[in-house]
């Protein structure tokens, strides 16, 4: 039995954002200095074999191993799981395959496969993971599939609707336990504010505009996962209601259970005042214990900058704590863009490692960001 419950916020912040005509979050500080880049030392795996990685969309790192360096999980979302890799000073190597989903789904994933798709593309192959983010919590990496349409062809696939749990062997070179399951989605469809998104379009089809006027579609999609305190935190980039951004909240353990039975605990929905069209697209656990939220535009092309605010849990209030200078670079096609921040990983001492999806490689770039201590004053 599913139980749900949406949290209010303890309090709000707007500011009018006079440039973009919107209201929005007080966007505290801009990130402190221009970026770092990082170097990566090969290519991460692409869609095919061959291809460079422009379409990186989570990392996560566990704690420093005792060689100083840190074990992560990327993952792609063009592929059909993740990759491992190593954290070592400014550089970033890429590793082993962490796992594959494959090209049929196995019958050892839990829970049960969602029956319904009010994508307007109709059925996909079973391929793509569409994989949005990762997170840790000790002894185990978590990586989530967007639980959404699929943004081009506005089509269900099966494989974007699965979550699993990794834990790697000794020395991280390979997953020594994987773990797959359904019942995330169980928890979007449980979550009042939210489950009417649930397997609706992203965004229109540019090819073929509908008439002026036509609402925009606001489609759920998972872009952000975390886990604390014994539960799962997934990140929705959409829907954006009202000036709000949402997490869905729910028991890790009620989500791995054995068998193929739905899944029965309690799900907590925490809005979040991230400002109108505005979506969370990463979420990280800070070393000691708060949630960082990274929020952007809800959908393509919308003027929303990338703030980084810490997150209270379990009101949903949001300090803010920094507005990310843009990183440009090269896409695929070699058109020069501004990248979208899709993770960040903490580094300590107020800095942050940030992947950027449509740059090479994630176009990995650490910023000094203002992050007060625990109990301080917001910053001005």
């Amino acid at each position: 039995m599913i139980r749900s419950k949406t949290t209010r916020l303890g309090r709000r912040g707007a500011l009018a954002l006079a440039a973009l005509g919107l209201a929005a979050p007080t966007p505290g500080r801009t990130a402190e200095g221009l970026p770092t880049p990082y170097t990566v030392t090969r290519d991460f795996d692409g869609d095919t074999k061959g291809d460079g990685a422009y379409d990186l969309s989570g990392m996560a790192c566990r704690p420093t191993d005792a060689d100083g360096s840190r074990l992560c999980v990327v993952v792609n979302d063009e592929n059909r799981g993740a990759q491992f890799a190593r954290l070592a000073g400014t550089t970033l190597t890429p590793g082993a395959t962490a796992y594959d989903l494959g090209t049929a789904p196995s019958p050892a994933i839990r829970g049960t496969p969602p029956a319904q798709s009010r994508c307007s593309g109709g059925p996909g192959r079973f391929d793509q993971l569409d994989g949005e983010a990762v997170a840790y919590a000790e002894p185990f990496f978590y990586v989530t599939g967007s639980h959404g349409c699929t943004r081009g062809k506005r089509r269900y696939k099966l494989s974007s609707m699965i979550l699993t749990r990794l834990r790697p062997n000794a020395d991280g070179t390979a997953a020594a336990e994987t773990v797959s399951t359904y019942r995330l989605f169980d928890a979007l469809m449980a979550s009042a504010p939210v489950r009417d998104s649930v397997l609706r379009d992203l965004e229109f089809d540019w090819n073929a505009l509908p008439p002026e006027g036509t609402p925009q579609p606001n489609g759920l999609n998972v872009e952000g996962l975390a886990v604390v305190g014994g539960r799962l935190y997934a990140g929705l980039r959409a829907p954006s209601l009202a000036g709000k951004a949402f997490l869905v909240s729910v028991p890790v353990e009620a989500l791995f259970a054995d068998g193929n039975a739905a899944l029965s605990a309690e799900i907590g929905t925490i809005p979040l005042e991230a400002g109108p069209d505005a979506g969370v697209r990463d979420l990280t656990i800070l070393p000691d214990g708060r949630m960082l939220v990274l929020t952007g535009s809800s959908r393509n092309g919308l003027p929303v900058p990338f703030r980084l605010s810490l997150v209270d849990l379990p009101s949903g209030a949001l300090t803010p704590v920094a507005t990310l200078t843009p990183v440009r670079g090269e896409n695929e096609k070699g058109k020069v863009i501004d990248g979208k921040a899709e993770a960040v990983v903490p580094l300590g001492s107020g800095r942050v490692l940030v992947l950027f999806d449509s740059l090479r490689n994630g176009a990995p770039h650490a910023y000094a960001v203002p992050i007060p201590e625990r109990g301080a004053p917001t910053p001005p």
